[in-house]
């Protein structure tokens, strides 16, 4: 974009992050989540809940660099309890946040969400989508978030995702790909109709260069022609990554985006980003990698905000 239009333009953070079991402290009927209540194994309590919930709010508002983002996705969300309290009961509630959320099937109750400032993003319409569970071999997963709205005179068609995991010698591997079959679909049949701006995000348990993601995404690797999609985090191949496990970094946390959005988001530095300030980032002496500073690791609770980093992209938006 030429500095003109730059100086008729503003910025606006769009981020997505994965909390990592995000709980209410007291029971949840609906959800299977006796690990995070008060008196459980962990011992999950009010103090812990209240210092999560802070240092969440203190990551998105450095992310931004206290302008705080405009759109942020989220996975790993209880209920609409915890959202409630990050909206209103943290440094956050400066940013007038309200959130969408949907009570998926996961037995668990992890479902996403996304919070929107509502005074930058007025929302049209949403929907969960719901997987097939005829494709579903263990449990239920969780459903996928889809949220069309105007961002600063800016259309956006949002979809929020936490694709099945990799446990159990990775049995979910087949649904994970009809997952990204569905959301492709859905977002290819708006793109069709001139909806042309599109943004996925989300945690998707494989890295951008993993065949699940370009196929199922039509990316160009696979494809003899301009794809529809660009995933804005395969440069960071064999970089950096989002997530450690087993001695490895892994880019599981993304933004995809169409072609036709390239020229909205701001490129100078980098296409996206994966924030991982001082105060997220786990200083054991012992980890032989950047890796992030979780809440918990197994049973032991560390105090630290996730076991993953926040991902962001800077939209370009007309002035208003």
């Amino acid at each position: 974009m030429l500095l003109p239009q730059l100086l008729k333009s503003q910025i606006e953070i769009i981020a997505f992050h994965n909390c990592e079991n995000f709980f209410y402290p007291t029971n949840d009927s609906l959800s299977k989540d006796d690990d995070f209540t008060i008196n459980s194994p962990r011992n999950w309590n009010w103090e812990r809940f209240n210092l999560k919930k802070d240092l969440l709010a203190k990551t998105y508002i450095a992310m931004s660099k206290g302008n705080l983002p405009s759109i942020i996705g989220l996975c790993e969300i209880e209920s609409d309890r915890v959202l409630s309290a990050l909206c209103n009961d943290s440094p956050l509630k400066k940013g007038n946040y309200d959130f969408i959320h949907y009570n998926s099937s996961d037995i668990r109750g992890m479902d996403v969400a996304m919070l929107y400032r509502k005074d930058k993003f007025k929302v049209i319409s949403h929907e969960n989508i719901v997987v097939d569970k005829s494709l579903i071999i263990d449990e239920p997963t969780r459903d996928i978030l889809y949220v069309n709205g105007i961002l600063n005179k800016v259309p956006l068609h949002i979809f929020v995702v936490h694709a099945p995991s990799r446990r159990n010698q990775d049995r979910n591997r087949p649904l994970r790909k009809a997952v990204f079959d569905l959301i492709y679909k859905k977002a290819k049949d708006l793109y069709d109709k001139g909806e042309k701006n599109i943004v996925i995000m989300g945690d998707f348990n494989d890295n951008p260069w993993d065949k699940t993601i370009q196929e199922g995404f039509k990316l160009a690797k696979y494809y003899n022609h301009t794809p529809t999609f660009v995933n804005l985090m395969h440069k960071d191949k064999d970089k950096r990554g989002s997530y450690t496990y087993m001695g490895k970094m892994l880019n599981f946390d993304q933004m995809i985006v169409t072609q036709d959005m390239l020229e909205k988001i701001d490129t100078v530095s980098t296409p996206s980003h994966i924030f991982m300030q001082d105060f997220l980032i786990d200083n054991n002496p012992n980890q032989t990698m950047i890796t992030p500073f979780s809440t918990y690791k197994g049973f032991k609770y560390q105090g630290g905000i996730s076991d993953h980093f926040p991902v962001y992209i800077k939209l370009i938006t007309p002035k208003n």
